[in-house]
This record gives structure tokens, C-alpha cells and sequence, in this order.
């Protein structure tokens, strides 16, 4: 036979039938055997070749050749001096094609030379990279919330490749600095029952010299020893001298290369005796078929599967922020990236390849999916290409459907064994997962991509028809809103139509979802809209609360150009009515109206009219009236009691937000509650639109300083909505995300989210936001940098003729910072006299707390205190301090001298000494004015404004009868007022008074 090279060690005629040992790669013996033979066959983990030496001028030169696709493919190796295992390997892989997967170890560095070493006359040759965990990268993300729940007496962990199972088990291996860690990384020459378990024990003695001694030569020879046998000597050997538990671990990684059932069944019988001094982890990337019950039961079982092991969204950005060079990304777009992935770690692996090598990587973000060719290649070499050819067909053709049953299945491909072929998909972990009733499946979002693209190379004419009968299927099983999908995708628009008239009510009411309903409506002709009433109601109701007003309107304009181009005598009686709903609504909309009302034409449901009434909730645009507000609450509570889903979203979304907006966090909180809870108990799991009530949670924590929490209600709403119909969401998300990066001083990233979310908002306008509101933002996170004058730029370019309260709450923020501060109490003064009960975005207490500011640093005492005052009286019983932390630094001594104050409410007592606390005051560490202590303040915080007023003339050198007339009041009044300064400032004439007056720099 010809000489075989295999890990590291080389194989030839002698050594196996005459028993001589073989020769191990890079030794002398390998080095003499090269001068002396002309070719060999090198098996690497990689691919296969075979190696021929041959003459070149008079010198020997080795060259691998391989036949791939019935063509010959040859690569140079070099001299024997050359032929280093890396060598021998990465030609291996390049001969077979897998140079993608040869890129994905990400830190750069070269693997180390695989070195190999016979352990004795009486055992198998080993290399040691066998029994060596693989090399963590440099750049590893810790993962603690997996690596903590490894202390069972038995672990499985089971996903696809490319999920970091091995990464995960080493990094816990150097966690367990006391106690000892064995591995094995099994392979298809291990499954055989002898030689799985001398694999096993070799691991084993590599933590613990000497093990299995008596055990090992029954298994270097063919024997009639038994598993039960096998599993009883090594059982008594795996015995610590203390005799404490888990003396030592036990990694069996790759455990889906073992198929053989009396492996398995050896497997399961240590297991079931399974000595206590050892903790045992099988890894792998399918499920091993051992019968876990009775362990599990007994709670001595962890398992980890796919979602278990996906990257959250913080490890997730945490690996792309570590591994992608140049410019860091967007949070907004590794925020994309990681939910496109769906936390696969060999997807972002690939994904920072492609952005790596790439300049335009916008291209690279906006065209990331399974059709990549990075990722096309690797599902093509460790899925596709090895499972048989009736299982390739199978996954092609079922990769149409996003969700998957055996009898859907069958009636799709025309096959018996949808379910059988399901149940061994999952079995084997080929990047599908399961449903919790356990009957329905899906495949990687990922992977589904790379099916659909790979079907329209191989099968394009079946498409089609696949569809056809998938919406069939679903039809047959009262299923039709699953069923537009695949009528929409092969564009039997009529049909479409009809299902979605049927289940669009349902679809709201029942679900809580629109987005899925105003998609379908999108992607409908215009010209069968037109045919379809109760499709343009739809439209036009969802329409206006998700979309910008323009498109809408453009939308209208279109359908009432194409049926006014046709003859009166060709309309249908439906098209005549969607005429005359277009004229009554375009109009209103054209002109803005604020509350259009739509009629309900000949549709008697009580569901249309609840929908109507929802139209005066748009988010952010109406008017927040009482008035409004009382009909708002009357819809919730009918909404609620009719369980009409969707209406109870969007309307008790919208009170939730108006108590926000008030400062009424409570009740915002326990709104936003109501509609979350509602969602679960109907469907059991969070409608779509719930992301609102999640932001508006995240909202109410923010406002709480609680930041952690709003970033997990942040990351909820995400899920929750993965793909939105319109961008409403993702801007609004955009937005807190960056009031949060602000509160925790990152001001810059802060400004950096906006700027993506100004982009999106370019490409996909926003209903519920415009840019002046985002200008708004960016210029805010300028200022806290301290770029005044760019922020100012923000605004000025983004001006309109109309007053935009946010913009101007961020002009007296530039004016604080500045030090103008007549000019920012004047503004703030009037905006918080208009927008008492807050304003379209925020509430008004943020300006409050500014004023506060501005009227302290001009030495208006008793206006300050008495500002800052209310704005704790207002904000204290709701705990809502961050807008105290945003600016209250400057305000530490008069929040000091206000806890001084006599008589105050315990509430605000508490409060008070919170901020104080998370501003950094500690004794007398706050920061005063120069030459001020709290005696002086408190002198100039007695003295009201009238008497400020009367000081300003005192020191104008007027009588009494003269300060009377400015003042429009009596001259005893004026006397009053004197003798009142003169005891407060301890003073016994006016020109003490005066001098004083300055001293404290009340004039």
C-alpha cells in the first residue's frame, strides 16, 4: 500500500504488517525515508493529496496533486526540507478548496507545528494536538454566563459548527485552575469501541500519568472484553486519594464523529456509573443518542444548545469592536450585524472578514447574508456537500418555507418522510431549531439565505410550483395568512388579495400585529388595491399611524390617477367607492389636517371603527390635550374588555406615553406594563408592537438613572421587532440608546448613534420623527462635548419656520454653556411656562432644572431655590433624578442649601441627598463659588426677588419715594421692604445694605 502521512505521524507497509513502528513527521528517521522514496498520501484535517517528488535541474522538488471534479490540480511543496505539517496542511485545504475556512481563526496567527510522539510500545500513536484543546484567540470575548453553568457531574453541549463550543469549554478548562482538565478531540477513527476508549483513557493520562495501565493493552488488541467491562476497570481507577468530588474533568469534544451504537452504548453505561471524582463534557455538533432522563431528573445533567450558545448583543458587539480593524462600526451597525447573524460566531467571524478585506464596507453591511460568498462556501463544505443527494434535494426544496412540519414538508416536496427527514435534521443540529410545541421547525436565517440562492442555481423552474403548494397546504389547514407569503412571492396577486381581505381584521385584533398585514398591502399592485375596499382601508388605517404623511398621500394620488384614467362604465362598484374614500381623505391629508376621519363605507365591524378612533394616538404628532387624552383612555379600556389586541397596543402605548411626557413615571411604567402583559397572556409571547411599550420602559428606567435595565428593555424591543415595517422604531431606539450613552458620559458614541439614525432617517423617513428632531439630539451630545459652536451649526441648519421645543431647550443649553445668561433664563422661562406638562419628545422638567441653573449662576437666589424646588417637589415622589444628574452639578450648593432648608418633606429630603450622592458631593466636596460658603447662600437665598429689585435702586442712590414709583407701590411699602433687608443681611443703613448686597453679589 502506499506510505500514509496522518497526523503527524507517517504510515508505511512495514509498520503494519510487520509490526515496525512508525515514522513520526520531522524527525530523523522522517528525513531519511524522504531521501530514499518518491511519493506518499497526506490525509490532513483540511483535505487529502498525493505527494511526488520529482527532478527540476538537477533537483528534487516535492509537488501534491489532487483530482477535485474530474480535473487534476497540482501545488508546489517544495524541497523535503519545506514540507512542514502548516505546508502540508494549507495546501491540503487550498487542493480542496476550503480557503475559507482556512481564514476564520481571526487572531492572525499562524497554528504552531503540530508535534507528535509515541507514548508507548503497547499504545496507538498520537499526536498531541489530540489531546490539546484549540488556542483561544487574543481577542476572546468571556462569556460568564455560560462558563458559570458548567459545574454539573455531566454537560452536553450540542450546536452546528461555527457556534464556539470548543472556544467556550477551553476558556472554562482555564478557569478551572484547581482542578486538572483531560481533552480529546475525537474523529471518524474513533468509533470503534476499543479505540474510543484507549482515546479516552490516553486523555485522561495526560492529566494523570499512569491511569488505565492494566486497562490499555485489552485495548490495543482485538479482545472479547465488554463494554460493561471496560467502563467497570476504569470506573475503579477514577478514584481521588482525598476522595472529594470532581477531582478531575473530562472533555470529549467532537462527539458527533461517534456513530456507532455499541460506542454509544458503552457511553451510556459510564454515564450511569459515573464515578463521582470526575465531571464529564461531551461536545459535539450533533445530539448524541443516550437517554438523559433518570440524570436529568436528578439534576445532574446541564445542556447547551444553539440559543444557548449564540452571542448575545453585547458579546456580539463586544467581539466585532475587538477583531474589525480601522475604524470602529456604528453601534447601529454591529447592532445589525449581530442580530443578522443571529449570533452565530463563525457568521461574525466571516462578516469581520469581509469587512476587513473590503474598503466599502456599507456594501459589505447592506449585502451580508447566506448568498455571501464567504458564507455560500462554508455551508456548501460542512453541510451541504456532505449529506446525501435525496437530502440535499430535501433542504433545497423545503428552504421556501420559513417554517417547517412534516405534512407541509410532504405536500411540498412530494415526499412521505417530512417528518422522519425533520426529526433527523434536528437530531444532527444542521442549523435548524425547533419550536416549543415541538412540531413546527426553522432553519438559520443564515442558512435558509444560502438554500434560497443555491435553488435558484439548481432547481429555478420548481420555485414556483414549491410555492404554490405550500399556500395550498395552508389554505387546506385554515392557515391563510401564512399561506400570502407564497402567493406574493409568486405574484398570483388576486388571490393574495382575497386571503389578506379575509384575515385582515383577525389579523390585527386577534395577533396585535400590523406589520406583517401593511407589508402584504405594500407589496400589492396599485391597480388591485384599487379593486380591493377593504385593502385600502387597511392601508390607509395602518398607513397613517406607521408611515410619513407624503407617501401616503403620493400612494393615494396614484390609485386616483389610475381610476379616473378609466371609463365610469368600467369601474366596478368597488372601485367607484375606493374613488370617492380617495378624494375625501387626500385632500385632508394634503392639508395636514390634524385628526382626518376616515368612513367606514359599507364594513358594519365594530373593529373598523375602534381602528378608526385610533387614528387621533399617532404617536408624537397629536396635540397632547386633555381632551385627547380622555378619548385615548376611552379607547384603551373598550380595546381592552373587546380584547382587540392591536388596539390595546397602540392606545394604552400612546396614554403610557403622555404620563411620560408629564414626568408621571409610575404611571407610565404601569401602563406600559399593562400592555406588555395583555400581549403574553393572548398570545403567549410579545407582539411586534410591543417594542413601544418596551421602549417606553426604557424610557421610564433612564429617567431613573436605572441604565442597565434600560439597556435590557432597549435589547427586548429589538427582539421583539426584529424586522419593522417602517422606521418609527429603530430611529426611536436610535434615540434612547444615545440618551443612554450620554448619561453614562460617552457623549460622542451618543453623537454617533444620531448620526447613523440622521441617515436612516434619510433613506426611510420616519412618520414619528423628523429631522429637526434628530438635529435636535446630535446638536444636545455636541454641547455636552463642549463644540458649542457646532451645535449651533445642528440647529441653524435644520430651522423651519415653526418652533420646535426640542431645538430651543438645546439653545439654552448652549447659552448656559456659554455663560449668556439673562438670555437663557429668558428662554427657559418662557419654555417652561409653555410646555408645563411636557412637550412632543421629552418632559419639561429638564428645563426646569436648567433654569434652576442659569437663575443660581447670576446670584438670583430665591428665584433659583424656589425653581429648583418645585422641580424636586415634582420629580422626587417619582424618583426621577436624571435630568438633576445631567446638570446638576453646578447646582450642588444650592441642593444643599436646599436640604438645609427647615421642615423639609422627608421624600425630598431623600431625594436631594440622592443626587448629591451620584453627583459626587461628599461633606463639603461640592463645588462652591469663590469666596461663598453655605452661610452666605443661605443670606442670598432669603432675599425675594421684590427686595433684589429694591436693593438694584438702593444702590442707584434713590429715595424711598422715587423706589416707590418705580416700583408702583406705596413708600411705607418701600420702608417695609428695607427694614426686612436690613435684618436679613444684618445691616443698620442703606449704604451697609448696598455694600453688603454686592458683597453677595445679589447686584
Amino acid at each position: 500500500m502506499k506510505p500514509v502521512l496522518k497526523e503527524g505521524v507517517l504510515w508505511t507497509g512495514e509498520a503494519l504488517t510487520a509490526g515496525a513502528p512508525p515514522l513520526v513527521h520531522g524527525s530523523a528517521h522522517w528525513h531519511e525515508w524522504l531521501g530514499r522514496h518518491n511519493q506518499f498520501q497526506f490525509e490532513g484535517s483540511g483535505g487529502h493529496f498525493s505527494a511526488r517528488r520529482e527532478n527540476r535541474k538537477g533537483s528534487d522538488y516535492w509537488y501534491a496533486y489532487r483530482r477535485r471534479a474530474g480535473i487534476l490540480h497540482k501545488a508546489y511543496l517544495g524541497r523535503a526540507t519545506d514540507m512542514t505539517l502548516e505546508r502540508l496542511e494549507e495546501v491540503a485545504a487550498n487542493l480542496a478548496g476550503r480557503t475559507v475556512l482556512a481564514q476564520l481563526s481571526l487572531g492572525g496567527d499562524a497554528p504552531g507545528q503540530l508535534a507528535a510522539e509515541t507514548w508507548s510500545t503497547h499504545t496507538s500513536f498520537f499526536i498531541q494536538a489530540k489531546f490539546r484543546p484549540p488556542v483561544l484567540p487574543p481577542t476572546l470575548v468571556t462569556r460568564p454566563r455560560l462558563t458559570g453553568n458548567l459545574n454539573a457531574p455531566v454537560t452536553f453541549v450540542s450546536a452546528p459548527g461555527g457556534f464556539g463550543k470548543s472556544t467556550l469549554l477551553n476558556a472554562w478548562r482555564q478557569e478551572r485552575a484547581g482542578m486538572p482538565v483531560a481533552w480529546a478531540a475525537l474523529d471518524s477513527d474513533d468509533d470503534q469501541l476499543l479505540r474510543f476508549w484507549s482515546t479516552v483513557i490516553t486523555a485522561l493520562q495526560t492529566v494523570q500519568p499512569g491511569l488505565g495501565q492494566m486497562l490499555m493493552p485489552f485495548l490495543q488488541r482485538a479482545s472479547a472484553i465488554t463494554p460493561a467491562e471496560i467502563v467497570s476497570r476504569l470506573t475503579d481507577e477514577l478514584v481521588c486519594e482525598d476522595g472529594h468530588a470532581f477531582c478531575l474533568a473530562l472533555v470529549l469534544d467532537d462527539f458527533h464523529h461517534i456513530r456507532q451504537a455499541d460506542v454509544h452504548d458503552s457511553v451510556q453505561i459510564f454515564l450511569e456509573h459515573l464515578p463521582p471524582t470526575l465531571q464529564l463534557i461531551i461536545a459535539g455538533r450533533t445530539r448524541p443518542p443516550l437517554a438523559l432522563g433518570r440524570l436529568r431528573a436528578m439534576g445532574l445533567v446541564t445542556e447547551l444548545e444553539l440559543d444557548d450558545l449564540r452571542f448575545t448583543l453585547p458579546e456580539g458587539i463586544a467581539f466585532l469592536q475587538q477583531n474589525i480593524s480601522g475604524e470602529p462600526l456604528a453601534y447601529g451597525d454591529m447592532e445589525a450585524l449581530v442580530k443578522r447573524t443571529g449570533g452565530w460566531v463563525v457568521g461574525l467571524k466571516l462578516a469581520v472578514l469581509a469587512l476587513n478585506k473590503q474598503q466599502d464596507r456599507r456594501h459589505v453591511l447592506d449585502s451580508f447574508s447566506g448568498a455571501h460568498i464567504f458564507l455560500r462556501d462554508y455551508f456548501m463544505e460542512t453541510a451541504l456537500r456532505q449529506r446525501s443527494e435525496g437530502l440535499q434535494t430535501f433542504l433545497l426544496k423545503t428552504s421556501i418555507l420559513k417554517q417547517m412540519a412534516g405534512g407541509l414538508c410532504d405536500a411540498v416536496t412530494g415526499r412521505s418522510d417530512g417528518e422522519e427527514m425533520l426529526a433527523r435534521l434536528w437530531q444532527e443540529n444542521l442549523f435548524i431549531t425547533r419550536t416549543e410545541d415541538r412540531k413546527w421547525f426553522r432553519y438559520h436565517d443564515l442558512f435558509a439565505e444560502m438554500l434560497r440562492n443555491q435553488i435558484q442555481r439548481e432547481l429555478p423552474d420548481e420555485i414556483a410550483t414549491l410555492h404554490r403548494r405550500a399556500a395550498a397546504w395552508y389554505v387546506a389547514q385554515n392557515m391563510s395568512a401564512d399561506a400570502v407569503h407564497h402567493l406574493l412571492f409568486i405574484k398570483d396577486w388576486e388571490t393574495a388579495a382575497e386571503v389578506i381581505e379575509d384575515v385582515g381584521l383577525r389579523e390585527l385584533a386577534e395577533s396585535g400585529e400590523d406589520s406583517r398585514l401593511l407589508r402584504w398591502v405594500q407589496r400589492l399592485p396599485e391597480t388591485v388595491v384599487q379593486r380591493h375596499t377593504t385593502l385600502l382601508f387597511v392601508y390607509l388605517r395602518l398607513a397613517n399611524l406607521a408611515l410619513p404623511r407624503d407617501e401616503v398621500i403620493r400612494f393615494l394620488q396614484r390609485i386616483e390617477q389610475n381610476l379616473v384614467a378609466k371609463a365610469p362604465a368600467e369601474m366596478t362598484a368597488s372601485e367607484r367607492e375606493v374613488l370617492d374614500e380617495v378624494r375625501q381623505i387626500r385632500p385632508r391629508l394634503t392639508k395636514g389636517a390634524a385628526n382626518a376621519r376616515f368612513s367606514t363605507g359599507h364594513i358594519p365591524d365594530p373593529r373598523w371603527q375602534l381602528l378608526d378612533a385610533l387614528l387621533i394616538t399617532e404617536t408624537f404628532n397629536q396635540p397632547k390635550t386633555e381632551e385627547v387624552g380622555a378619548r385615548v383612555r376611552e379607547i384603551y379600556d373598550q380595546a381592552r374588555a373587546e380584547g382587540n389586541l392591536f388596539a390595546t397596543i397602540l392606545a394604552g402605548t400612546d396614554l403610557s406615553n403622555r404620563a411620560l411626557m408629564r414626568g408621571q413615571l409610575r404611571q407610565s411604567e404601569k401602563i406600559a406594563y399593562q400592555v406588555v402583559q395583555q400581549g403574553l397572556t393572548q398570545r403567549g409571547h410579545l407582539p411586534e408592537p410591543s417594542s413601544i411599550a418596551l421602549s417606553l420602559l426604557a424610557q421610564v428606567c433612564l429617567g431613573r438613572n436605572e441604565l442597565a435595565q434600560a439597556h435590557q428593555f432597549l435589547d427586548r424591543a429589538l427582539v421583539v421587532d426584529p424586522n419593522p415595517t417602517s422606521s418609527n422604531m429603530p430611529v426611536t431606539i436610535a434615540i434612547i440608546r444615545a440618551r443612554l450613552q450620554s448619561a453614562a458620559g460617552q457623549h460622542a458614541e451618543a453623537q454617533a448613534t444620531i448620526q447613523a439614525a440622521r441617515t436612516l432617517q434619510t433613506l426611510r423617513p420616519s412618520g414619528s420623527w423628523g429631522d429637526q428632531d434628530l438635529a435636535a439630539y446630535e446638536a444636545r451630545f455636541s454641547v455636552r462635548q463642549g463644540h458649542w459652536a457646532a451645535a449651533g451649526q445642528l440647529l441653524k441648519a435644520s430651522e423651519t419656520e415653526e418652533t420646535h421645543a426640542l431645538s430651543e431647550l438645546v439653545r439654552a443649553e448652549i447659552l448656559l454653556a456659554r455663560g449668556q445668561l439673562e438670555d437663557a433664563e429668558t428662554l427657559l422661562t418662557q419654555f417652561v411656562a409653555q410646555y408645563a406638562a411636557g412637550f412632543p419628545n421629552e418632559p419639561s422638567l429638564d428645563a426646569r432644572v436648567m433654569l434652576a441653573q442659569a437663575l443660581f449662576a447670576q446670584f438670583k437666589m430665591n428665584q433659583a431655590r424656589r425653581v429648583l424646588a418645585e422641580a424636586v417637589q415634582l420629580a422626587a415622589p417619582e424618583s426621577f433624578i436624571r435630568p438633576f444628574l445631567d446638570h446638576g452639578r453646578g447646582l450642588a450648593a444650592l441642593l444643599a442649601l436646599m436640604r438645609q432648608t427647615p421642615n423639609l418633606p422627608a421624600e425630598s429630603a431623600r431625594f436631594i441627598d440622592e443626587i448629591l450622592i451620584e453627583v459626587g458631593h461628599h461633606d463639603d466636596a461640592f463645588h462652591l463659588p469663590p469666596d461663598e460658603n453655605l452661610d452666605s447662600l443661605a443670606v442670598a437665598a432669603s432675599i425675594t426677588t421684590r427686595e433684589q429689585e429694591v436693593l438694584r435702586l438702593l444702590c442707584e442712590g434713590l429715595p424711598n419715594r422715587e423706589i416707590a414709583a418705580r416700583l408702583c407701590v406705596s413708600p411705607g411699602t418701600v420702608k417695609t421692604h428695607l427694614t426686612n433687608i436690613y435684618g436679613k443681611l444684618g445691616v443698620k443703613s442703606r449704604v451697609q445694605a448696598v455694600a453688603e448686597a454686592r458683597a453677595l453679589k445679589l447686584i
